[in-house]
C-alpha cells in the first residue's frame, strides 16, 4: 500500500458504526504484542462513499478518537521522556465502501512509479470513465506465473482527496498523521496470504470475500491473480440485522452468487472452488450454507492467522473487526 519510510507502531481503522485502533507494541525480546480498542459512533457521524463527503460530525468524530487514542496507546516511556504529546504516525485503514476498486491487466509495467501511476491513471481514465482530477491511487502487482507471460495484473484502489483529506483532519486535529494508507479487504487479504504461505496459496482459483462496515467485498483469483472485485453495499450492518431478525444469510449469499455469476460471464475460465471468508465473528456459521448453496470450500480467517505470523494479543478487544487494524501494522 502507500507509505512512508518505516511501518507506524499506531493503526486506525474507521468503520460504519464505530473507530478500532491498534497499538503494535514490541518486547525486550523482540516479540510483537498488539493491543486494539474499539469505540462505537453514533449513526450520523460517517457516511460511506467513494464519491460524496464521509465525515458528517466532525467535532463527534474527533472527541470519540481522543477518547479512544488516549485509553487505548499508554507508554509509560515516552511518558517519561516527554514525548507523549508529540503527533503519532499511522497507518489509516479505510472502508472498502469509501473507495473503489479495479483491477487492471498491463502489457508493459514501467519501472519508475511516476511512470507506473500515469500508465494506470491513463488506462483508468480510458477502459472505467473514471474522474481521476484530484484522487490518489494506490496499488499491487501481481506479476505473471509463467516466465513466458510478461503481463501483470494491477489491483489499484482509488480514493477521492476530498474524502481521504476529511479524515486526515480528524487524524491531525486527534494529534495523529497518517502516514500510510490501507483498504479494509486489501489489508486483510494481504495479511491472510502472508500467513497462508504467499502465492503459492493460490495455486488454483478461488474467492476473498469480505462482510464488514455494511458492505461485501468479493475478489476472484486465477492463475494466481485477481481476475474480478466487486464491493456491494449491503442494506443493513450484519451483525445488527441478524439481531433484529434479519435474514443477513440469505442476502450475502445471493451477492456472492451474482458476484461469481458476472465473473464467470467475464472470464468462463474460472472455476473457484474455495471461498477465503473475512467477517464478523457472527457470521462465521455461513460456511456449512455457502457450501450446501455454491458448491465451495470456505476457509474463516481468524486471530490464528495473525498468531502464525508470531505476533500475540497484548489486551484489548478481540472482535474479528479488530483484524485489519493489525493487519494494518505488520
Amino acid at each position: 500500500m502507500l507509505g512512508f519510510g518505516g511501518k507506524p507502531r499506531f493503526c486506525l481503522k474507521v468503520g460504519s458504526r464505530g473507530l478500532v485502533w491498534g497499538e503494535h507494541i514490541r518486547t525486550w525480546r523482540g516479540r510483537h504484542r498488539y493491543r486494539c480498542h474499539s469505540s462505537p459512533l453514533p449513526a450520523d457521524s460517517i457516511k460511506l462513499s467513494p464519491i460524496d463527503p464521509n465525515v458528517i460530525n466532525h467535532a463527534v468524530l474527533e472527541e470519540r478518537l481522543r477518547s479512544l487514542v488516549s485509553s487505548g496507546s499508554r507508554s509509560r516511556l515516552t511518558e517519561k521522556i516527554g514525548m507523549s504529546e508529540l503527533p503519532k504516525a499511522i497507518t489509516l485503514v479505510l472502508p472498502d465502501l469509501a473507495v473503489r476498486t479495479i483491477v487492471l491487466s498491463l502489457d508493459h509495467l514501467p519501472s519508475r512509479s511516476e511512470e507506473l501511476e500515469a500508465l494506470i491513471r491513463w488506462r483508468l481514465g480510458q477502459e472505467q470513465r473514471l474522474p481521476l482530477v484530484g484522487t490518489k491511487l494506490v496499488w499491487q502487482v501481481f506479476p505473471a506465473s509463467g516466465a513466458d507471460d510478461n503481463s501483470h495484473v494491477v489491483l489499484v484502489v482509488v480514493i477521492q482527496d476530498s474524502i481521504l483529506h476529511q479524515y486526515e483532519a480528524v487524524c491531525e486535529a486527534a494529534g495523529l498523521v497518517p502516514r500510510e494508507v490501507g483498504v479494509t479487504s486489501f489489508s486483510s487479504f494481504n495479511l491472510w496470504l502472508r500467513a497462508a504461505g504467499g502465492r503459492r496459496r493460490l495455486h488454483h482459483d478461488l474467492a476473498w470475500v469480505t462482510v464488514l462496515d455494511g458492505a461485501l467485498t468479493c475478489f476472484i483469483f486465477h492463475d494466481r491473480r485477481p481476475v474480478f472485485v466487486r464491493t456491494k453495499l449491503l442494506p443493513e450492518d450484519p451483525v445488527h440485522s441478524a439481531q433484529a431478525g434479519g435474514n443477513v444469510e440469505d442476502r450475502v449469499l445471493r451477492e456472492i452468487s451474482a458476484s461469481f455469476l458476472a465473473c464467470q460471464e467475464q472470464h468462463p475460465q474460472v472455476q473457484a472452488k474455495e471461498i477465503i471468508l473475512m467477517a464478523t465473528d457472527s457470521c462465521q456459521h455461513w460456511g456449512a450454507a455457502l457450501n450446501r448453496e455454491l458448491g465451495v470450500t470456505v476457509e474463516s480467517v481468524t486471530w490464528n492467522h495473525i498468531d502464525s505470523l508470531g505476533w500475540k494479543t497484548g489486551g484489548g478487544t478481540a472482535s474479528l473487526e479488530a483484524l485489519p487494524v493489525v493487519a494494518g501494522m505488520i
